[in-house]
């Protein structure tokens, strides 16, 4: 299995380090597979080698590695061209069965996802026309490709998820396959709901505690609220969905709860 980093933040390889999974400055983690984190330079570097047959990485190449960024950054598409082409063709071409992209967040993924069939329309000839013609049928195919959205239960990443989820309908070919609705709070229960609403209110009780079970028993609301929302609108595509509650080791907690979903 591949896993992509295509924000190239670090978050991927922190979650990775602190669960055990991927040691120092390495790729590799534990079950033999390999952690790729992708910039736009160095994905130039690779779509040159790969597809241009250049020789000598156009980082090291002074000047004419800055002309390479500025057409790069500058061209609508080119950037997220370099980041899906170097994904795609560990797909076609690479040992995985699996690939696995760590993708940006909301209108940022729809400008990735869509640019091979974006550039499609404008190109129809040459390396580029052909490239972004076999990366369109790779996303497109349903049966290979699938985008899971994260959201967490708050108000604003529930909207942008699923005003997300409506942009990649409407917008892009590329399927949908799932939902997850990550760091779900412990939620408090009813009584201990009105406990909380009781020390808010209640004369005498320091501020601390007052702040403390106002702050609980809002957590828990909001996060109950949210994630219905999400769900609800969610059941309406008939995918699959799941939830993940907080954790100080994420990595294991997906782990388990995927392993033990229906």
């Amino acid at each position: 299995m591949l896993l992509v980093d295509a924000i190239d933040h670090g978050g991927t390889r922190l979650a990775l380090q602190s669960a055990g999974r991927c040691e120092g400055s390495t790729t590799g983690f534990d079950n033999g597979s390999e952690l790729l984190e992708l910039d736009t330079t160095s994905a130039l570097d690779e779509y040159l080698k790969i597809y241009l047959k250049f020789p000598i990485p156009a980082s090291r190449l002074g000047p004419i590695a800055r002309i390479f960024e500025y057409v790069a950054t500058a061209a609508p598409g080119v950037t997220e061209i370099l980041t899906v082409g170097k994904v795609g063709f560990e797909v076609r071409d690479g040992p995985w069965d699996r690939v696995i992209i760590d993708a940006p967040a909301t209108g940022h993924v729809i400008e990735l996802i869509a640019a091979p069939d974006n550039l499609g329309s404008l190109i129809k000839l040459g390396p580029l026309a052909d490239q972004t013609a076999w990366l369109s049928d790779i996303l497109n195919d349903h049966g290979r490709t699938g985008l899971w959205i994260v959201t967490t239960p708050e108000e604003l990443p529930v909207s942008e998820s699923l005003e997300l989820a409506e942009r990649v309908r409407t917008e892009t070919q590329v399927g949908l396959a799932g939902a997850v609705i990550n760091r779900m709070p412990e939620l408090v229960d009813r009584p201990g709901l009105a406990e909380a609403d009781r020390l808010a209110a209640e004369p005498g009780v320091s501020d601390g505690l007052r702040a403390a079970a106002s702050m609980a028993a809002l957590r828990t609301r909001t996060a109950a609220a949210e994630s219905t929302r999400f769900a609800d609108a969610w059941s309406g595509l008939g995918l699959p969905w799941i939830t993940v509650p907080w954790a100080d080791n994420p990595v294991d907690k997906v782990t388990r709860v995927w392993s033990g979903r229906s």
